[in-house]
């Protein structure tokens, strides 16, 4: 424990070294939902640090990266917390350090279209201060009010319209890091932008980015469409793209998914559901157990956990319960005009299409940040939920799309929406959910489920990620993904950080197996 003093040596008066057994816990993992489920088992923090760092400034920082290195403890960068694979997870104990204190904001030049940011931001108040200057990142990921830059730029994070504005990879001009030793450096001088984007805390402390901004938009558009099926609403999606379009979002929901949504009352506004709207919109995650209570929510989960116990049956019945996909589609223009005009211009490529007018649209638009936060009563009703975001070209997408059904459909009910689409390839956002009578066998079920669903799309020759990040949880299926990476990511290892003790055992260079 007296090494651990010597730590707090080293910083300011007004930074804090943690012990505590909250603090440490907080920090042991993220939201990963194995993570989650070990803790519903009664194994809250199986991976805590040795202590937790509250750093008050960037020399706080600077120091700490400097007695970690010299010490050859582990330490682990931590932003927000909202990550999903595990990545920020102190698998070998260490330092886990709190960024939130890197707020600094320079928007001097947001009139040219750059502003400098502290990687501690949170996306929520980022893009308030923003705003109050005329100005907006566009980077809108779900977890926007509980997740930092830092962590975007950690895993390559995309936000909700990605297909105007680019994931944050492509925001990015240049990083300011630490390096092993914590020494200063900027990526721009040392040409490693793109290196350190994306490498999870294995290679380097990120501090601050300049960043791509532009002025927020004004006038916006969101409408909703019905396709006859995926199939052809895929087509519209590809051409308007492949025409020069650059809508804001363009978003597909399968037919099960679009009956949930309410879309099959096509052309009526979206209202708010009755008793057994809300029932079945529960049982998919669409609403919350404060709109299903009492008795109704006893029923709800009784009726969820053996409809999963049978999860063929039950992803056959949501295959025929509605016929049709909603596809929502968005423009963001400076001018009323030219927002009519782009929307003219989609509605043209999406002539096969039936127009739903703006209901659909503006419901998804209010409702946008709303799913991200509806697993957590399932998962206390005894049940795992999760989301697995994959990517590949236009001509494979249907392929990845019925392989993925195919493969888990034994596993778990599935259903999924196509987002962040681009002229050469889109996304596919699965949600699905399963049952296990005891902890165990849910953990078990879960576990089985990803080992499926990473080598269909292995098999499918898709990428397992496309902004979630890699973590834990994805590093064994990145060999499939990258042929060689493995070997070239531990020479980058070796060259960043030759100890080995910047967040040690994520992306290539981990176990075959979770922990």
């Amino acid at each position: 424990m007296s090494e651990f003093e010597s730590l707090e040596n080293v910083l300011s008066d007004t930074a804090r070294v943690s012990r505590a057994s909250s603090d440490r816990a907080i920090y042991s993992r993220d939201c990963w939902p194995y993570l989650t489920l070990n803790a519903r088992a009664g194994r809250a923090s199986m991976f805590p640090p040795d202590v937790v760092v509250f750093p008050s400034s960037e020399a706080d920082i600077v120091e700490t990266v400097r007695w970690c290195h010299e010490k050859r403890i582990p330490l682990v960068p931590v932003g927000g917390g909202s990550g999903v694979c595990g990545s920020s997870v102190p698998l070998q104990g260490g330092v886990a350090v709190d960024a939130k204190c890197l707020t600094g904001l320079d928007t001097s030049q947001g009139e040219q279209g750059l502003a400098w940011i502290g990687a501690g931001w949170n996306g929520s108040r980022l893009e308030h201060e923003l705003n109050r200057r005329g100005l907006t990142l566009g980077h809108f990921p779900s977890s926007l009010g509980c997740s930092t830059l830092g962590g975007y730029l950690a895993t390559r994070s995309a936000g909700q319209l990605s297909t105007r504005h680019g994931k944050i990879e492509d925001l990015v001009l240049s990083v300011d890091y630490l390096d092993h030793r914590g020494d200063r450096r900027n990526s721009e001088g040392e040409g490693d932008t793109q290196i350190i984007v994306g490498s999870e805390g294995t290679l380097a402390f990120i501090l601050g980015a300049w960043m791509r901004v532009e002025r927020a938009p004004v006038h916006r558009r969101y409408h909703g469409y019905l396709a006859e099926d995926v199939p052809t609403a895929l087509a519209a999606m590809q051409d308007s793209l492949q025409r020069g379009l650059r809508p804001s979002v363009l978003r597909l929901y399968d037919e099960f998914d679009t009956y949930i949504s309410g879309a099959r009352k096509a052309g009526q506004p979206v209202k708010e559901p009755g008793l057994v709207d809300r029932l079945q919109r529960y049982l998919v995650g669409r609403v919350d157990e404060a709109e299903v209570k009492g008795k109704a929510l006893v029923a709800a989960n009784a009726l969820l956990g053996r409809s999963l116990g049978a999860p063929i049956a039950m992803n056959a019945l949501a295959n025929n319960v509605y016929k049709g996909c909603l596809l929502i589609a968005g423009v963001e223009e400076p001018t009323s005009d030219a927002a009519d005009a782009h929307l003219a211009d989609l509605e043209d490529a999406f002539a096969g299409l039936k127009p739903l007018g703006s209901a659909p649209g503006e419901h998804w638009f209010k409702h946008r940040m709303s799913v991200s936060y509806k697993m957590s009563p399932l998962i206390s009703a005894g049940l795992f939920v999760d989301t697995m975001e994959v990517a590949t070209s236009w001509e494979n997408l249907e392929n990845l799309y019925q392989s993925v059904r195919k493969g888990l459909r034994k596993h778990v009910f599935i259903m999924a929406h196509f987002s962040h689409a681009y002229p050469s390839g889109c996304s596919i956002y699965f949600t699905f959910a399963g049952f296990g009578a005891t902890d165990e066998k849910c953990l078990r079920a879960y576990k089985a489920t990803w080992e499926t669903a990473l080598q269909v799309v292995a098999d499918a020759g898709a990428a397992v990620t496309h902004h979630h990040g890699v973590g834990i949880m994805k590093g064994v299926a990145l060999a499939n993904d990258h042929k060689g990476g493995d070997s070239l990511f531990a020479e980058i290892k070796a060259a960043y950080d030759p100890l080995g003790y910047l967040n040690p055992s994520k992306l290539w260079d981990v176990e075959t197996q979770w922990p």
